[in-house]
């Protein structure tokens, strides 16, 4: 709750100015975001005990003083910092979907800009203000890494479960722990904004609304301050990948990359290979369902597997298919997990594209001889692949770093790179995890340019 508190008034005042600030910056401050978004858990942790450790670069190298980084403060600062991105464009998306005809009929009956900000377009973007809540309060929730990096004595459930199962090895105790975890996110699937709110396809009119320059002022701060932030994160990330030991030695080397890519190469490509299949498969199952049962218990299935802590649910794929009599590959059951966790956003993505596409143009195409195969190739295909597109990438970019979901399901010979990146951050061989964490990055980031160059040459 308390890092739901603390991300979402910073998100809403940069939200406010990509909707009704300036052009200037704004892309810049949307890559930022969007990046934050696709990279590796825990990221933003190691760079705060690289910078403000017992040896950190700020703390030791700069001010010459240990302090102690470690408990609440570490992990209300540490897990707020890496939600504010992706609860900032959510409640850019609201803001967005917003008419801005209803604002400037508002100033015409003499309401101030503020007033009417306040009084008309935050209400409005309420569903999408508290969307981003809900997600900031169940990702906090089932965090167990930055607890374990950050929290030293203060442990919260995730992580209490995870050295329950991990350290002392007693397994239904830390099922009893998960299970905890699942109540509040069953109460959220009762209380979250409907789809209706959320998805809303209606042409809206561009935003004139003027702000005070002060307020404007205030949430132009509080975007760049945070942009700026980032980047300092990910120059310390790719820096510490280059560097001898990080907090000791500063001298650079490339003894970190040519470790992952003589001894850890296999483990990229497995989560290369994990991430394409969850990605196709999803879109895939997603186009499926919402093509013959648009509607329904799949959807419900869905939002739980997509809310319930990631431990919960790699603890349930864990009993289930241990108790088979016959092995699934690893990759099967890694792509599996990863894709029914991440199935909700693809569904209600493509779905909402399905419901904008007229009901009488698959009749119009039958009419004119066409069968079944010319309405999904001519007619469901093309407009549903921007759907399909996001959801792809969406279910890529979290499959690539997917931790909580997978770390029961890996074994000491089928690994993957966030769970290495895991455990290197764990072990407190910066050097590593920072090179494996900007691999991914890369790996990330590469694919999703990929992807929207070849969609904007079509």
């Amino acid at each position: 709750m308390c890092v739901a508190l603390a991300a979402i008034p910073i998100s809403i005042l940069i939200a406010v100015r990509l909707v009704y600030g300036s052009s200037r910056g704004k892309n810049i401050i949307i890559s930022v975001l969007a990046l934050s978004t696709i990279s590796p858990p825990f990221l933003c942790s190691m760079a705060y005990l690289m910078l403000f450790g017992r040896r950190g670069l700020i703390t030791w190298r700069l001010l010459g003083f240990e302090w102690n980084p470690y408990g609440f403060h570490g992990v209300l600062l540490m897990e707020a910092a890496s939600l504010i991105g992706l609860t900032s464009l959510l409640i850019t998306a609201a803001l967005n979907n917003i008419d801005g005809t209803l604002e400037e009929v508002s100033l015409n009956l003499g309401a101030s800009p503020l007033k009417t900000f306040a009084g008309v377009s935050l209400p409005l973007a309420l569903p999408g203000i508290l969307a981003a809540s809900l997600a900031a309060f169940v990702r906090s929730l089932s965090d167990f890494g930055t607890p374990l990096f950050v929290g030293g004595r203060f442990q919260v459930l995730a992580s209490r479960a995870y050295d329950t199962m991990i350290s002392i090895g007693d397994f239904n105790t830390a099922c009893a722990m998960n299970v905890l975890l699942v109540i509040p996110a069953l109460i959220l699937i009762l209380i979250r904004p409907s789809r209706n709110d959320l998805y809303n396809s209606a042409v809206t009119r561009q935003h004139t609304l003027s702000l005070h320059k002060n307020f404007m002022f205030t949430a132009s701060s509080a975007a760049w301050l945070f942009t700026l932030l980032q980047i300092m994160i990910y120059g310390l990330i790719f820096l510490g990948s280059v560097t001898q030991t990080w907090g000791v030695d500063f001298a650079l080397t490339m003894k970190h990359i040519s470790g992952i890519a003589n001894f850890r190469l296999d483990s990229i490509i497995r989560s290369l290979l994990c991430s394409l299949i969850a990605g196709f498969a999803g879109c895939l199952i997603s186009l499926v369902i919402v093509l013959v049962m648009p509607s329904g218990v799949a959807f419900w299935l869905s939002d739980i597997a997509y809310l319930i802590p990631g431990t919960f649910f790699g603890v349930g794929y864990l009993l289930a298919f241990t108790r088979l009599p016959f092995e699934v590959p690893a990759v099967i059951l890694i792509s599996a997990c990863c894709m029914c966790r991440q199935l909700s956003p693809v569904l209600n993505a493509v779905k909402a594209g399905y419901g904008q596409i007229n009901p009488d143009l698959p009749y119009a195409i039958k009419d004119l001889g066409g069968g079944a195969a010319n309405v999904l190739k001519d007619l469901l295909a093309p407009l549903l692949m921007p759907f399909l597109r996001l959801g792809f990438l969406n279910t890529f970019s979290a499959a690539m770093t997917a931790t909580g979901a997978i770390i029961f399901l890996v074994s000491p010979y089928v690994r993957v790179a966030a769970v290495e990146l895991f455990e290197s951050i764990n072990e407190g061989d910066f050097g590593s995890a920072s090179a494996m964490g900007s691999l991914l990055i890369l790996i990330a980031a590469g694919v999703n340019a990929i992807v929207w160059k070849l969609s904007y040459n079509e």
